[in-house]
């Protein structure tokens, strides 16, 4: 409710609303008579303004009482108590939604804690993540981007199409070290770009993903992360400098019901935290924070801009449009991921790049008939974009 004197209002009418909402806007008498001379521009001691009240009060009870109030008035009055009502009721609905706002805060703060207590001991005793360059060939002005998208950490499955279990997931990230290696080898290229574009964890999403999971969301959380780490640590041996993006994906979200979403509640932001403090001796490797939301990358590379997202809040036909018009800037490419498959578009000369699915086809994906392959995506790209894009395969 708004303290300061409404246009409509007759200064009687505006202070008849501030007396009788002073416990609604927080104001004892003395603060009731501070706002009303300061609004007002008059001198006058909190008593006149008590007294006042009183009065008036008493003699709207006995009008009411004895009908001497004519209907227009009476109605006029009703109006107003009604109007009063609305306001009170506003305000409680305004206090349950920062109960549950701090229920959530609550509890992510609980998360924080507990992930920290878990991970202190082993980054402290790790095996450090020392910087040794590599000895290796730059060949002009070229970056790699490495997309890596819905690894779903802690996935376990295993059908004709695909088996994918712990073993699996770590034999997968050392295939995409070697081949990345490979391809800074094939290409000279001086920068590393990692865009890492959410769903790096099986997470709590829902019951069917439930069912199927071998960790904890902390421990799959944890895990991720030190691989990660552990995977930018060895590429920033190969190249001049090693720049990491991030954004949230669908299967990162603390909360397994939707309806109690809150964005900031995330456990990929734990993973963005944990991969600061253990890369942080690394010269080389640069973190970066979203400017804009966290769940869209805006980067620079080579003078161009790209823009990254995970998907499940896009539409891909319109995703392009969207994201310029939001951003109000012209991309050189989009990349995404969520969808596990490969997938590009070009709209008005703008690259729609989906990368595939690190984990491949789970159970669902197979009962859904959505057969896909597993695989990452590597583009070499140049001041005028994208020269090439090599298919890590797993």
């Amino acid at each position: 409710m708004d303290k300061k004197r409404l246009s409509t209002e007759s200064i009687e009418d505006y202070k008849l609303r501030i007396c009788d909402n002073k416990k609604l806007l927080g104001l004892s008498w003395e603060g009731v008579t501070e706002l009303l001379n300061k609004e007002l521009g008059l001198e006058y001691k909190e008593t006149a303004y008590r007294k006042w009240h009183k009065l008036f009060k008493e003699g709207y009870t006995y009008a009411v009482a004895n009908s001497t109030s004519t209907s227009a008035e009476l109605e006029e009055l009703n109006e107003k108590i009604k109007e009063l009502e609305f306001a009170k009721m506003q305000v409680q609905d305004q206090k349950r939604e920062y109960k549950a706002y701090l229920r959530h805060e609550g509890r992510l703060d609980h998360l924080l804690k507990t992930l920290v207590a878990s991970i202190k001991e082993e980054v402290n005793s790790a095996r450090p993540l020392n910087y040794e360059k590599a000895d290796v060939t730059f060949n002009g002005d070229t970056a790699l981007t490495l997309l890596l998208s819905d690894l779903h950490k802690g996935m376990v499955t295993s059908n004709h199409w695909n088996t994918f279990n712990e073993e699996v997931f770590y034999q997968r990230i050392e295939q995409t070290i070697s081949e990345t290696i490979a391809y800074q080898e094939l290409t000279g290229a001086r920068e590393l770009h990692v865009m890492q574009l959410g769903d790096l964890i099986e997470g709590n999403l829902h019951r069917l993903t439930k069912i199927g999971e071998t960790e904890t969301a902390i421990e799959q959380t944890k895990s991720v992360a030190e691989a990660l780490a552990r995977l930018t640590a060895t590429l920033a041996n190969y190249f001049e400098k090693v720049v990491i993006h991030s954004v949230k994906g669908n299967h990162d979200r603390v909360s397994s019901r939707k309806e109690e979403e809150i964005k900031t509640e995330s456990f990929h932001d734990f993973v963005v935290w944990y991969m600061e403090a253990r890369l942080e001796s690394m010269p080389n490797v640069t973190i970066m924070e979203n400017e804009y939301d966290s769940e869209i990358i805006v980067a620079e590379i080579l003078g161009n801009t790209y823009f990254g997202v995970h998907g499940h809040l896009d539409s891909y036909p319109t995703v392009i449009q969207n994201l310029t018009l939001m951003i109000k800037k012209f991309p050189t490419a989009v990349f995404a991921g969520h969808i596990h498959k490969n997938f590009e578009n070009e709209i008005h000369g703008v690259d729609l790049i989906v990368n595939g699915g690190f984990a491949g086809t789970n159970g669902y994906a197979k009962d859904s008939r959505l057969i896909s392959k597993a695989h990452q995506k590597l583009l070499w790209l140049d001041k005028n974009g994208r020269k090439a894009t090599f298919y890590i395969k797993y």
